[in-house]
């Protein structure tokens, strides 16, 4: 006796049967129409796509650039590991201390937050056409995405000896180990952070502070695409209109 499987099932079994690479290809060739319309509806050829995607995103890292720059646009909290040594100095009437510390983090993060721009810049040019295409039907914080895959690594590069070279000058590592003294002998086992870790903390504080400020900028101008002095910035970026 052969079995026959309902036509359910058959459905169901034949579409196991078939490699997700398969769908998956659909899916891209799917994107590559929808892309190739846009840019045929809009006049555009790969060519204008790219050079118009990399005008709009050296505009982007100069208006981020330019909101780092204004006075409090930074701000270290100090690491999480150390909100028990924050309580236990409050609690004895020594927030001075620590605010202190604090203020020695953000000092250091807008010493080192200026010389995010130039990786920045220097991260558009490898941009390809498939990343240009990529972005017209992406979230609305793409771009800023795609930046911070480019650049990240570049970034954690050329800042950390700056913010090690920042931290030192100001006595960042000296105030974390006299806020222990102040606490008292139980303090060291409160988590109080190493140099190092004061530097990776204030890194990455820097870096997650310039790609917010750059994905502000992209909402606004994904918004207004106008804003855009570059005629084929702002055509680019108004395909993409969220």
């Amino acid at each position: 006796m052969v079995f026959s499987p309902p036509p359910r099932l058959a459905v169901a079994l034949i579409c196991a049967l078939i490699p997700a690479a398969t769908f998956a290809a659909d899916d891209a060739k799917s994107a590559a129409s929808t892309s190739t319309s846009a840019l045929r509806s809009a006049g555009l050829t790969a060519a204008q796509l790219l050079a118009g995607t990399k005008g709009g995103l050296g505009t982007l890292v100069d208006l981020a650039a330019a909101e780092l720059a204004k006075p409090g646009a930074i701000q270290v909290a100090a690491p999480a590991s150390m909100n028990k040594l924050e309580s236990t100095l409050k609690k004895m009437n020594q927030s001075g201390a620590f605010d202190s510390f604090k203020a020695s983090l953000t000092q250091a993060a807008v010493t080192v937050a200026p010389q995010t721009t130039a990786v920045l810049k220097g991260a558009i040019g490898p941009i390809t056409a498939d990343d240009a295409t990529a972005l017209l039907g992406g979230a609305p914080d793409s771009a800023t995405k795609l930046m911070r895959k480019s650049a990240e690594a570049a970034l954690r590069t050329k800042l950390m000896p700056l913010v090690k070279e920042a931290i030192a000058a100001n006595g960042t590592a000296a105030k974390a180990k006299d806020l222990v003294a102040k606490a008292g002998p139980m303090a060291a086992m409160m988590g109080v952070p190493s140099t190092a870790d004061l530097e990776n903390h204030v890194l990455t504080q820097v870096l997650d502070t310039s790609f917010a400020y750059l994905a502000k900028q992209e909402a606004a101008i994904r918004a207004n695409p106008a804003q855009l002095k570059d005629a084929m910035a702002a055509k680019v970026f108004a395909l993409g209109k969220k």
